[in-house]
Order: structure tokens, then sequence, then C-alpha cells
């Protein structure tokens, strides 16, 4: 019988670093994951939808793993798990074979659900290369039901996770983790807006991109101090995280200029056509002086 996959923790959701010229400053990339490892991030989902997966090449998504790797080993912590995105399955089962050559510690697929019947082909074929563990995203796209989750994970060895991105995501996250008895990973992500009530219903991993420090104590907070004291540190990120819930552009411009702000990335560049206008800039600013201010007083909450 499976056993829980014991990833926990935040996952972060890596935003892609671009120099002046829409080249991947690559050095931006690895300084990143240094200071995410630093503040305590489990590991790193990427090359992923924050990456811009779309506007990347395949040598640039495998690269992009390449060095995240590297700052991992260097550390001697800290998980990297690719997207698996493809315009037919053989494209996935390709990329999948390729990252799983370079030593990833396991893959996520993130394809749109045409039939469950071609799905589970898919899924079928990524489990046959063995990968360490697999896991699936489950989005507004696909909405995998809890009964065709759990046929998939009594079938496929590899299978022990799932990323939950849907409509209604806290009901979605109890249904999977009572069909599978508590054995399925189970993590969230754009929801992470209702995180408390996210741990409340017993996942095990949140995967957000940026404000590392911020997300890794909420989470720590709420296992290791009490809920009340993760409560308080929610309630004062919540507006920060609010103001990204309205669209992508206003949620990965307020990482990348949060990571600018920081000394970590050198532009805020992109390559897909994400923007946002004169209002949202300004309310970015604020929210990032408010993270910052947060950020340097994050002693106090454990007090």
């Amino acid at each position: 019988m499976k056993e829980l996959y014991p990833m926990r923790g935040v996952i972060t959701t890596v935003t892609t670093p671009f120099n002046d010229d829409l080249t991947i400053n690559w050095s931006d990339l690895r300084r990143t994951a240094e200071a995410a490892l630093e503040a305590g991030i489990s590991g790193f989902l990427a090359p992923c939808f924050a990456s811009e997966i779309d506007e990347l090449t395949n040598e640039e998504r495998y690269r992009m793993v390449t060095e995240l790797l590297a700052v991992t080993h260097q550390a001697g912590r800290g998980i990297v798990m690719p997207n698996v995105r493809g315009k037919t399955k053989d494209d996935c089962v390709e990329q999948a074979k390729r990252y799983l050559d370079l030593g990833v510690d396991g893959v996520n697929i993130f394809m749109p659900t045409v039939t469950e019947e071609s799905y589970r082909e898919l899924v079928a074929a990524v489990d046959a290369l063995h990968p360490p563990f697999l896991c699936l995203q489950d989005t507004k796209d696909n909405e995998l039901s809890a009964a065709f989750v759990k046929s998939m994970f009594d079938e496929f060895e590899s299978f022990r996770c799932i990323k939950i991105e849907t409509a209604n995501p806290g009901a979605d996250y109890t249904a999977i983790l009572k069909a599978t008895d508590g054995r399925m990973n189970v993590s969230g992500s754009w929801g992470s807006d209702q995180m408390i009530e996210a741990f409340d219903r017993g996942i095990h991993a949140l995967m957000p991109s940026g404000l590392f420090e911020l997300f890794v104590n909420v989470y720590r907070l709420y296992h290791g101090k009490s809920r009340e004291a993760a409560m308080k540190l929610f309630f004062d990120i919540l507006p920060i995280i609010v103001f990204t819930r309205q669209s992508d552009s206003a949620n990965l411009s307020l990482h990348k200029w949060y990571f600018q702000r920081l000394g970590l990335y050198t532009t805020t560049k992109f390559r897909a056509p994400f923007a946002v206008d004169a209002i949202q800039a300004s309310y970015i600013e604020e929210m990032i002086d408010r993270a910052l201010y947060i950020r340097d007083r994050l002693p106090q909450y454990w007090q």
C-alpha cells in the first residue's frame, strides 16, 4: 500500500528573470533560488506557468532545471519538480525523459484534460518512465474528479502528489484526501489567500510564487507554534495576496518587482503580454513596502 509522499512546506513556483533583451538572466535565477532556500523554501516548481513556460524554448526549460538542481545540490536541500507540458503525448513523454535524465526529484503534469481516457494514457506513459514521484496539476481547465484521481492513484505507482488550483479548491482538497484515505500528498497554489483553511483541511504543501519568508513563516507558525500565531501573520499579509489574485499580470508583476527591490532581479521584464496600469503599479509599490515591513519584523510573530 502506498504511503504518504513526504513533500511538505512551501514549494515556490519560479518566475523567470529576463535581461533587457529578453534573454534569461541565469545569474539572477541562481541568486533568487539561493535566497529562497535560505528563507526556508522546500523546493521549486519550474518551469511552470509563473515561469512563462509557454514562452520558453525546450532548451531554456532544461537549462532552468539544470541551474536549479545545481543550487539545491550545493545547498544540500530542496527538491526540483518541472512541469511536463507539450502539444502531444509524445512531446510530454520526451520532456519527462529529459528531465529525469537531468536528475529531478519528480515531475508535474500540467496539461488540460481532453477526455479522461486520453489523460489516463498520458499519465500511464509518464508513469512508465518510473519517476521518483509524479504530481498532477488539477486546475479550472481540467477539474479532475476525486473518483478519477483515486482510480489513477491506485493504478499508477509513481502518482503520489496533486497540485490543486480549481474553482473550489477547499472542497476538492477534502474530497481527494478522503478518497485516498489521506495517502495522496495534496498541495494548494492559487488558493493561497485561503491558506489557513487549506491547512485546516490537511494539505501538505503550498505552491505560491515569491514572498518566500512570508509564506514559509505562516506555514511554520501553523505547524510549529499555533494556528492563532499563524493567523496573525496571515491576516497581515492577506492584503498583498488578495491584490495578486485579481490577475496573472498583477500577481507576476508584484513578485518580479519585489525581487528587484530585494536586489535579486536586474529587470522586471516579461516575454508574455503581462502588464499593469499606473494605479496598479502604484499599489504594487505600496504592497511591496508592506511586505518588506512585515519581513523585517517576522521574529515578533514567534514571541
